[in-house]
């Protein structure tokens, strides 16, 4: 099967590419991409990123190249950095007895593509192409695998999934992310290894959840993780059961990559039953997610809830929509995000068709935050020196909520009326 190099390898990366291709062999060293790359290319699709493997020794590389990064030397791996992008590039190599289901033991350079393509874990990933000659080497039927959509790791699955702990997850990953089946052997492996998968770290496990939501169908790998058990491997404190709801999960598929919180709060809402903010922050935080991921998860599950508490309606007054919605979300993203009619239809999958009167509300402008009031405390002490700073908050979040129904009064003498109003009121 040929691949189509010139035609889905951008230029840019090209030249790359022939570079260190070129700089190996003029040198006397074989060169051969190889792994994921290769794959992407039989599959017609763009690779994201390029790896190497050669019979040269990280010190050899580095001496070919200028910007060399010791990225993995001690298990051959170093980087090639061409014009800020970086290339990977690894000795062959033999990996040694297996110490703890996470790593080799020591790892030896090999002498040869053939044992370095051994090693690898699926049929799929175990495929090199020389550049050059346009050779493309396929010693475990990769490409009759690939042709199938088939997951098939290389030699028995029990004895390569014991080996890394990792491969299973992989496994779950690569058929939710190529939308490819696991044969069957392969799948009836991961069952029989997992009290070796338990002891891969918890930042490996949700970095590789973190890869299937960049995915065309993540809910695909959470359907997985869910039918294989394998959340109960790393969450053994968490005693409510696991049990998937088809609609809500099928919402996972429609939220935009650069939302991670949201893709978060529909995988946990959608495989756990009444879900509540409680469970979603045990969850992630025992799984070593980011604060800012929790955080944002927090937040869209809390407007999920909102939503269902209102009952879902389309009837929803301008002051409910601007209170419940559209304060917090401008309060929690209006610093990281630009927040606009783009940003607010990706909200789409927690409110559907309101979403768009969410827009025409929004573009109007109106005041949702204290810090869109045109007073503010410095003022207040200005007109009312005896009024209790203790009390500023309370009557400030008072405009706040008159503001929020009627826009019209955020000015400031209106304000300050309201104000000597409240302080009023406040000593009777």
């Amino acid at each position: 099967m040929p691949i189509e190099l010139h035609s889905l390898v951008p230029e840019f990366y090209k030249r790359h590419l022939e570079t260190i291709n070129s700089t190996l062999k003029q040198a006397g060293f074989e060169c051969y991409l190889v792994g994921g790359s290769v794959r992407d290319l039989v599959m017609k699709k763009v690779p994201k990123e390029y790896d190497f493997t050669t019979n040269a020794e990280p010190k050899q590389v580095k001496k070919l190249f200028r910007t060399v990064i010791d990225t993995g030397i001690n298990h051959g791996t170093v980087t090639i950095v061409l014009d800020k992008v970086n290339y990977e590039v690894t000795t062959y190599r033999i990996d040694k007895d297996y110490i703890d289901g996470r790593r080799p033991e020591h790892v030896e350079f090999g002498t040869t593509l053939h044992e370095d393509l051994k090693r690898r874990d699926f049929t799929m990933n175990a495929l090199a192409y020389d550049l050059q000659s346009g050779q493309l080497v396929d010693e475990h039927s990769g490409i009759e695998d690939i042709q199938k959509k088939l997951i098939r790791t290389i030699g028995n699955p029990i004895q390569r999934f014991s080996e890394d702990g990792l491969r299973p997850i992989r496994a779950l990953r690569f058929a939710s992310t190529l939308n490819f089946s696991i044969e069957d052997e392969t799948k009836l492996a991961i069952q029989k290894t997992k009290h070796i998968t338990q002891k891969i770290s918890l930042e490996r496990f949700q970095d590789e959840i973190l890869k299937s939501f960049l995915g065309d169908n993540p809910k695909k790998m959470i359907h997985l993780l869910v039918d294989e058990d394998i959340f109960t491997l790393f969450l053994p404190n968490f005693e409510k059961p696991f049990a998937i709801n088809e609609n809500q999960l099928n919402k996972l598929n429609h939220v935009t990559k650069d939302l991670v919180g949201m893709q978060l709060t529909f995988a946990f809402d959608s495989i756990v039953p009444h879900l509540t903010e409680k469970d979603l922050e045990l969850i992630l935080r025992t799984l070593k997610f980011s604060g800012q991921n929790i955080k944002d998860s927090l937040l869209f599950l809390d407007l999920m809830f909102k939503w269902k508490e209102l009952g879902e309606s389309k009837h929803l007054s301008p002051y409910q929509i601007k209170k419940a919605f559209l304060a917090p979300v401008k309060r929690h993203f209006q610093n990281r995000f630009v927040l606009n009619s783009i940003f607010w239809i990706k909200l789409y999958p927690i409110f559907g068709d309101l979403t768009n009167t969410f827009i025409t509300i929004w573009e109007e402008n109106h005041p949702l935050l204290l810090s869109d009031l045109v007073l503010n405390g410095n003022d207040l002490t200005k007109n009312f020196p005896e009024f209790p700073k203790t009390k500023y908050g309370e009557l400030l979040n008072s405009l706040l909520d008159l503001v929020l129904k009627s826009p019209k009064e955020n000015e400031f003498q209106k304000l300050i009326t309201h104000s000597a109003e409240f302080i009023n009121n406040l000593s009777k």
